[in-house]
């Protein structure tokens, strides 16, 4: 029995920047795959020609998988961000979205809306135009919330540039192990760190979206 996956991806003129994210993962029967198009295209006839293309050989692999089509206001920014948001949290199952192909116009607001709904989406892959890899990108917590005192624990992680451990926190910080715990818990929870046990002592690791995330608020 398989998890029924849903994937969101913009389709221009290049069946190929779709196909093979979808392929990377695997479709099973029930799976559902979402193209996303502009409202108006300049070239309709190329831009069907590639989703025949797509409905062609997915056919071969697999005939009982739903494509769907979903057109998007290219030309207004945050409607299309909203548009790109409901879909994805419309979609049924593990929400697969790929940030690869079609028009800039539908790419940018899917990303910003994939990035916001980072918790909701089970993976972000990415079609390489240069040496035709497919890479899992791993998005950033643009919905984070952290207090200030929390905060300066993450930059003492992020600047440790690797792991770094509780003692090691509570010592830099001049705070009790249970307040570097805490706050090690919170940003856990958000995605912003990585922590393990080794042994008796745990070790933490900022992530990309922590790094991202103190970045942001820096420039505030």
């Amino acid at each position: 029995m398989f998890d029924m996956r849903t994937y969101v991806s913009p389709i221009g003129y290049n069946s190929t920047s779709v196909v093979r994210p979808v392929l990377s993962r695997g479709v099973d029967p029930g799976d559902e795959i979402c193209l996303l198009r502009p409202n108006e295209e300049s070239d309709e006839q190329r831009a069907t020609e590639a989703i025949e293309d797509i409905k062609r050989l997915l056919n071969e692999i697999e005939p009982d998988v739903t494509l769907t089509l979903k057109r998007i206001t290219y030309d207004d920014y945050p409607t299309a961000v909203l548009e790109c948001s409901d879909i994805i949290t419309d979609a049924n199952g593990d929400v697969i979205v790929n940030l690869s192909g079609g028009a800039r116009d539908i790419l940018v607001p899917l990303t910003t809306a994939s990035f916001v709904h980072s918790e909701q989406t089970n993976a972000t892959l990415s079609f390489s135009d240069i040496d035709g890899s497919v890479r899992e990108l791993e998005s950033p917590a643009m919905t984070a919330s952290v207090p200030d005192n929390v905060a300066s624990t993450l930059a003492m992680i992020v600047d440790q540039n690797e792991c770094v451990s509780v003692p090691t926190l509570t010592e830099e910080l001049d705070r009790s192990k249970s307040s570097i715990t805490r706050h090690i818990s919170s940003l856990e929870e958000q995605g912003l760190v990585q922590a393990e046990k080794h042994g008796r002592t745990k070790i933490v690791q900022s992530t990309f979206a922590g790094e991202l995330y103190l970045r942001g608020r820096g420039s505030q």
